[in-house]
């Protein structure tokens, strides 16, 4: 998000931030206001709005004298708080509803939604004591960021639920659910942002989560070098058809219910550098908590063999315990269906 950047300096930054934020309200003494604020003559205040006009933050309607200016399909806006200050529908309706504003129906339902759920999770869980939140529109796409400065999101998750590995906090996010807090919070709104969004990130310590539409499969990447707290960034095509209803109907029981139900296991965020998927531990790291759901798929893309001991946990003894929960497999490889439909032989 560089154009975030609205100056070469601070001080530039700080008038255009200014000077966007007086449109925003509607000040009609916008360029006498700016210069008195900012000490600095009419002309400087006028070379800036010229600046953002020129850059599409704004647009100029009327004559020299009598020149009034609107916000462009360029909206943008950050600001830092105390975690400890704010409320999500707060920060949203008063400092960032601009940027939604005019939007077609469906991208602003999943902008506001992305926005809350991620902010009130910078607030409930991030043991952080400031956020920095910022959103641009431009004419194509809309893009949120949401930055505390907490313990970051894979080592808390890691060490509240006990895992051995932070790298496994980002195979219990693909899964849904997850909430280190299940008394106040259904663990659902990190699941379906990444879902809704046309891209998703989130970036803590030496790790990356991500999911893109054009590329569904959840994936880790080693950030470079470590990163302090948790940044998220969500991305969305200003045209996109994406529906937040037509996700969440994707992953309930069904058209009467509308409970999250069903659930897509990457299995690939289980296979570590230089492992195979062979033993029983591997595979009950892949079922930790799917007991949680009842429709679960384990996508093998990706993941090119695996063991008897790991087919044989998932697909009889997890099947045999669990006949509740159907467990299905997608993307396997020949090798994978061999061994699958060797343990399913043996129920």
């Amino acid at each position: 998000m560089t154009s975030f950047r609205l100056g070469r300096t601070q001080k530039s930054h700080a008038v255009r931030e200014w000077l966007l934020d007086a449109v925003r309200q509607e000040n009609r003494l916008l360029v006498s206001n700016a210069a008195e604020h900012f000490e600095l003559s009419r002309q400087s205040i006028h070379k800036h709005l010229t600046w953002l006009v020129e850059n599409d933050y704004l647009v100029a309607e009327g004559a020299t004298r009598s020149r009034t200016y609107r916000l462009s399909d360029h909206r943008v806006f950050q600001q830092s708080y105390a975690l400890d200050s704010i409320d999500e529908h707060t920060v949203q309706q008063r400092d960032f509803s601009f940027i939604f504003q005019g939007l077609p129906d469906n991208i602003a339902e999943i902008c506001d939604y992305g926005f809350t759920e991620i902010v009130n999770n910078a607030i409930d869980h991030s043991e952080g004591d400031a956020v920095l939140i910022a959103a641009e529109r431009t004419a194509s796409v809309v893009n949120i960021l949401v930055h505390d400065n907490g313990e970051g999101i894979f080592l808390r998750i890691a060490k509240l639920l006990k895992l051995n590995d932070p790298r496994e906090s980002l195979l219990e996010l693909s899964k849904g659910k997850l909430t280190t807090d299940p008394a106040n919070h259904t663990g659902e709104g990190i699941f379906f942002t990444s879902r809704v969004f046309d891209a998703f990130t989130i970036t803590s310590g030496d790790l990356e989560y991500s999911h893109r539409e054009e590329s569904p499969l959840d994936f880790q990447l080693h950030a470079e070098g470590t990163f302090e707290g948790t940044l998220v960034n969500m991305e969305i095509a200003v045209d996109s058809r994406n529906d937040l209803g037509a996700i969440f109907d994707e992953y309930s029981s069904g058209p009467e219910e509308y409970r999250f139900e069903r659930t897509v296991v990457p299995v690939r965020l289980a296979l570590y550098e230089g492992e195979r998927l062979i033993s029983r531990s591997q595979a009950k790291r892949i079922l930790n908590r799917v007991d949680k759901f009842r429709h679960v798929i384990l996508d093998f893309e990706g993941v090119d063999t695996i063991g008897q001991a790991f087919a044989d946990e998932v697909f009889r003894v997890f099947a045999t315990r669990h006949p509740e929960i159907t467990i299905m497999a997608a993307n396997e490889t020949e090798q994978i269906g061999r061994m699958i439909n060797r343990a399913l032989s043996l129920t």
